[in-house]
């Protein structure tokens, strides 16, 4: 299915949705202003906090209910966050999060913040009773993804602040979208923040300013699809009760197997922090990520008040093996079969080639391109779309200006699909070699598109009996041109007469064998000696009307050369599959 794209008429919607905010800010607002529950202003996030309080464009773990709601989008597996930050005068700050990812591209976002000092005395007099005072903000925020480049998030708080014997509560609106790249390499983060109000404490008639924040944010993302990248980012922030402020960071993650570990720092021009003096506005901090889990710790100085050390736990579901499996997922090579057409023996035309795609894992690819290019690597013709690729592509020989395209040994194909996490499976190959080919050669390559030097078709006995305890029968062989998958015509009866003995033993074992010789590296000779039996396991299936549950397709690569000699007669003999039928 192919991703619709962004619908430009929700665009006026999310406009008129910021003035309506931008009104009510206005009409309670002053240049500079005091507002209440100052405690909303604490960074809820460690790896926001070590990069200088950089986070509005990054927002890529659930601390971003903080810092920009649109960066929930980018959640993709459930994620809990802890948090807990030992601030100066007694002050303890504790922070929970919670993401779940509804479906790729949309996350629904809870979080819970709280801070409270136990105990302190409020008045002048020392024999006083001591008070205490809390604060606590309940979240829920939603994030989801427009395409490919755009999100947008919204969200709600409730909001309760206790002071001695006094109280207030009420409500607040957060709003944010993200821009971005392909890739994420760039993006920017837009967020408005406690858009709302409290009742006033001890007079609930009343109500009382949340301290609101406009927030903007720019990053940059080196190489971020690999396990070692590093990013660098500016955020601005305005709220309504102080000066602009700018935020400036970077962070920094080592991928060493299935270790992570990460550094970061970052430093806020913040016109109160030349009030604190000493390093106040600068700010460290330092993570490791090992089988789900993730833990971070920043320091962030505040001059004479003293320093203040937070810490996080993170755990995401289903994320213990992703290591290895990115790099299975990197290793595996696209199953491309091609059917082409030559018209023109000689220079190599082409009248049709029909691709059959077979890519790995189909449910999640976000996107997929072809191009077949030339003997000089030039592009000749593209197809791309979004979501799952046809199961075939025609191409009719021509380029993309609608010319027949001529050449020998000129036509290539890359085909390559990107999937929901950012991973690439790519193959790519010749669809066909025809330069130089006598007539007797050409026939064949029009036909089979195998090699001149191929061992004939072998003839199965009408009757023969299975040897050995467990009933073996191992039939000839079936040989496959030089990095080629597809089966020969030519062997298509033959297999036919394989399959009607494989159907005379219903509860057989039936083992194809795929073999390869001298087609590249090792990785690729196992890629296309487990193409070759693939091939000819649906051939058993489809045509040879064999039951798929007993059938099992393995391919050896290299590892098993029936001759050793250089010549090209035994490299014909070494490409091939090998069937073995077990009847007991």
């Amino acid at each position: 299915m192919l991703k619709k794209p962004f619908p430009l008429k929700l665009f006026p919607h999310f406009f008129i949705f910021i003035t309506l905010l931008l009104i009510q800010i206005t009409a309670y607002s002053d240049s500079v202003s005091t507002t209440g529950v100052q405690f909303l202003k604490i960074p809820a996030g460690v790896r926001g906090a070590g990069m200088g309080g950089m986070f509005a464009a990054v927002a890529d773990d659930v601390s971003t209910t903080y810092w920009n709601t649109a960066g929930l989008a980018q959640i993709e597996n459930i994620e809990i966050n802890l948090l807990h930050v030992s601030y100066f005068g007694a002050t303890n700050y504790e922070f929970g999060g919670f993401a779940l990812p509804l479906q790729p591209g949309s996350t629904l976002g809870l979080s819970g913040s709280f801070d409270f000092i136990p105990s302190f005395n409020s008045t002048n007099n020392p024999l006083a009773p001591l008070g205490s005072a809390n604060d606590i903000a309940i979240a829920l925020g939603y994030g989801q993804k427009f395409g490919d480049n755009f999100a947008l998030g919204v969200g709600g708080k409730y909001i309760s602040s206790n002071l001695v014997s006094s109280g207030a509560s009420g409500g607040a609106v957060d709003a944010g979208l993200l821009l971005f790249t392909t890739h994420k390499e760039l993006t920017l983060g837009l967020s408005v923040q406690n858009v709302g109000q409290v009742s006033n404490f001890g007079n609930y008639s009343s109500q009382e300013k949340l301290p609101l924040v406009y927030r903007g944010g720019l990053v940059y993302r080196f190489e971020p699809q690999k396990p070692t990248h590093f990013l660098l980012g500016v955020d601005v922030e305005k709220p309504i009760d102080s000066d602009l402020i700018f935020h400036t960071g970077g962070e920094f993650w080592l991928g060493i197997e299935s270790l992570s570990v990460a550094f970061r720092a970052g430093y806020s021009f913040d016109p109160l922090n030349q009030d604190l003096g000493g390093t106040s506005g600068a700010s460290v901090g330092a993570g490791v990520r090992f089988t789900g889990f993730e833990l971070n710790y920043a320091l962030v100085p505040f001059g004479v008040l003293g320093d203040t050390q937070r810490f996080s736990i993170t755990y995401r579901f289903g994320t213990e093996g992703n290591a290895s499996t990115a790099q299975n997922q990197k290793e595996k090579v696209v199953a491309v079969d091609i059917k082409p057409q030559i018209s023109d023996y000689q220079t190599g035309t082409v009248k049709q080639a029909t691709f059959e795609l077979k890519p790995q894992a189909r449910t999640d690819i976000k996107n997929w391109t072809l191009e077949i290019t030339g003997s000089k690597g030039e592009i000749i013709r593209t197809y791309a779309g979004k979501g799952v690729p046809p199961k075939q592509i025609a191409w009719d020989g021509k380029d993309s200006t609608g010319n027949v395209v001529t050449g020998g040994i000129f036509a290539n194909y890359n085909f390559r699909t990107v999937d929901t996490r950012g991973q690439q499976v790519v193959a790519t190959d010749p669809i066909f070699k025809v330069a130089q080919a006598n007539s007797r050669e050409a026939a064949m390559v029009a036909s089979a598109s195998i090699s001149p030097m191929e061992a004939a078709p072998p003839s199965l006995p009408e009757n023969f009996q299975p040897l050995g305890m467990s009933g073996v029968v191992k039939v000839p062989s079936i040989s496959f041109g030089e990095k080629s998958s597809r089966v020969n015509p030519a062997f298509l009866n033959y297999l036919d007469q394989v399959a009607h003995q494989i159907r005379k033993y219903p509860n057989s074992r039936v083992y194809i064998e795929g073999h390869a010789f001298d087609e590249g590296t090792p990785r690729e000779a196992v890629n296309i000696s487990q193409n070759r039996s693939d091939a000819v396991l649906r051939y058993l299936v489809e045509k040879g009307k064999v039951s798929p549950d007993n059938l099992y397709s393995r391919g050896h690569g290299d590892t098993a050369p029936l001759d050793m000699s250089d010549t090209e007669e035994a490299r014909s003999k070494n490409r091939r599959v090998d069937i073995i039928i077990l009847t007991k």
